[in-house]
């Protein structure tokens, strides 16, 4: 397929959000985690696997500066979570942007650490705690995430009786309910996904750096794909 102006247009609409770019960035050390584990196993050189671990490592960095003032928007979202009315939602999502606080507050604490602006006493036990917010907010969301689909679900027979009833307005929420369950889904699978990393990064389960690099690809991808669908709605 050939490129076109139009593909360069929505490139450059994706690339302008800070979020697209850092999303992309992940994608590419995430990738680099993986194949630097590649060449390892498959008795490449020293040289050659430095040179992917360095860029994994850098991107890393500079990706902690792109969400340095994360914690503030997380906070704000904390707070506006509590109004929510239904409270296992009002739960969750506390729960999950509380937990995302910790978690960005811990890497910025950790970023300064890196670039030797602030040295930290335990560098490793600041990391482990930010791996911890970041599972619990996972499981929060998970948690959040299959509730969704359930009520979701009860919505949907319910709209079986409008539509018995020749309710004119029941196509409507038929596909808007449709579009609700497609993105819940969606989220869930990258949340199931995404949390193999921080397991893995805590040691929890034995997962290596090859399995931690391939879910990192797939939930980097994933949080692309939505990322690209908001800037180029058409």
């Amino acid at each position: 397929m050939a490129i076109t102006e139009a593909h360069i247009t929505a490139f450059n609409k994706y690339l302008n959000v800070t979020n697209g770019r850092e999303k992309l960035c992940r994608l590419v050390q995430y990738f680099a985690r993986f194949y630097a584990f590649y060449l390892l196993k498959q008795g490449a050189s020293k040289e050659t696997i430095q040179r992917w671990v360095n860029l994994k490592s850098h991107l890393a960095i500079g990706r902690k500066f792109f969400r340095l003032l994360k914690p503030v928007e997380l906070a704000q979202s904390s707070v506006k979570s509590l109004a929510l009315a239904d409270p296992v939602l009002r739960a969750t999502q506390f729960v999950k942007f509380a937990s995302n606080f910790f978690y960005f507050t811990s890497e910025a604490f950790s970023l300064l650490d890196t670039i030797n602006f602030y040295k930290l006493s335990d560098a490793k036990k600041v990391s482990d705690f930010g791996l911890k917010c970041w599972f619990v907010s996972l499981s929060a969301s998970i948690i959040s995430g299959l509730y969704q689909l359930k009520q979701l679900r009860v919505r949907a027979e319910a709209l079986k009786s409008e539509k018995a009833a020749a309710n004119a307005d029941a196509k409507v929420e038929e596909n808007k309910l449709i579009k609700e369950e497609q993105a819940a889904t969606y989220q869930l699978c990258q949340d199931v996904v995404d949390i193999c990393i921080p397991i893995g990064g805590l040691k929890w389960l034995n997962l290596n750096e090859g399995q931690i690099g391939i879910a990192g690809i797939i939930t980097s991808a994933m949080a692309m794909n939505t990322q690209w669908k908001k800037t180029n709605p058409n």
